[in-house]
């Protein structure tokens, strides 16, 4: 059955009464901290994010309402409207607040500051929506594309990442070889109260590690270092598919490489359920903050400050890596063929019918006042 868009619009019959924001607050998760705090704040600054929600309201209705439904339920449809409602309020009030981090730091460069806050301060915004003959629609909006520092950037990211991440893996596991599994591996490095050293051990040790303890012709690594919003403490999460190596070996060897630090965890992942390991690719595909962590931890704008002085003194760093089968190279040279991709989709044609964009409408989001300075005479 093919889904209109004014068909469901219809049955739903919410486009004339958008939620408020208090309403989306109350319909949040309660155990997602971060996010409640976000959303105190759009309630907090009503008159600045009011309009903008209430403009976004109906193209993400107008988007959501467009795709294919097998049930064509409109409470479905109201349940991942909601869900979308309250990322887009916490992802735009958290862009917000990096943006006047980044504005009141005082090292960035002046040049810099201003178009990294410009960036974040607009990353989300609705520029446009493209139609097809088919009438099916999808939003234009833009993106700040700094995975390090924004909630929303981050969360898109990982999940390319993972899916990605996902596929290899599943490939491996299809062909998997006798004493091989796929396992997650943390290791952590002592706290020196230096970050930037912190993460110079891991990135110098981890690979050092599974040259000597992990490498073969069939095993592979994918690493990401994070960093924990406690004290800053620098430790690598890796999923990685190897032979049995008991930990206290590995315990062993990553104290003789880093000098001090002993403390590792090994555990498998549970492979006959998907959901695991979609987790497990996850896990290690996210940024090295947990933004969500830092907020909880710190408030909004201490964790926003914070982390904009760590991306500011770690930029150019590479927190994630892949070796072994994870590298397109080394998998062709295992398996003879080209290494298993997401389906890329072509952005000139509609994701949904497979047809031309017909048309593209411009879409102004409104303003909230402009924040005020009180200057003394």
């Amino acid at each position: 059955m093919t889904v209109t868009t004014a068909s469901v619009a219809r049955r739903l019959n919410s486009t004339s009464e958008p939620p408020t924001l208090q309403q989306i607050y109350t319909g949040s998760d309660p155990s997602r901290a971060a996010e409640r705090l976000l959303l105190g704040r759009a309630i907090a600054q009503r008159e600045y994010y009011e309009p903008i929600f209430a403009s976004r309201r109906p193209l993400l209705e107008l988007v959501q309402t467009s795709l294919p439904s097998e049930d064509d339920n409109p409470l479905k449809i109201e349940s991942v409207l909601r869900h979308k409602a309250v990322n887009d309020v916490a992802d735009t009030v958290f862009s917000r607040a990096m943006a006047d981090a980044i504005d009141r730091h005082p090292s960035w460069p002046a040049k810099q500051r201003i178009d990294n806050a410009d960036r974040a301060r607009t990353c989300g915004v609705w520029m446009g929506i493209k139609t097809c003959n088919n009438d099916h629609h999808t939003g234009v909006t833009a993106f700040c594309n700094n995975h390090k520092r924004c909630r929303r950037c981050a969360r898109a990211n990982a999940k390319k990442e993972s899916d990605k991440l996902y596929l290899i893996s599943e490939h491996l596991l299809r062909h998997q070889q006798v004493g091989y599994s796929l396992k997650m591996l943390t290791l952590t490095i002592r706290n020196s109260g230096n970050v930037l050293a912190d993460v110079a051990t891991i990135k110098r040790c981890w690979p050092k590690l599974y040259r000597s303890m992990f490498k073969s012709k069939f095993s592979a690594a994918r690493s990401r270092i994070e960093i924990g919003p406690d004290n800053k403490t620098v430790h690598v999460h890796i999923l990685i598919y190897c032979r049995f190596v008991d930990v206290k070996a590995i315990s062993a060897k990553w104290q003789q490489l880093t000098g001090d630090s002993k403390i590792v965890d090994i555990r498998k992942v549970e492979t006959n359920s998907d959901k695991k390991l979609r987790q497990a690719c996850k896990e290690v595909c996210k940024y090295i903050t947990d933004l969500d962590k830092w907020i909880k931890q710190h408030g909004i704008d201490e964790a926003c400050d914070q982390i904009a002085d760590l991306t500011l003194r770690l930029k150019g760093e590479r927190f994630g890596e892949s070796y072994g089968n994870f590298r397109a190279q080394v998998f062709k040279s295992t398996f003879n063929y080209a290494m298993p991709k997401p389906e890329e989709h072509d952005p000139t044609t509609c994701n949904i019918c497979g047809a031309t964009w017909a048309r593209y409408e411009e879409v102004f989001e409104p303003r909230g006042p402009p924040r005020l300075t009180v200057v003394h005479a």
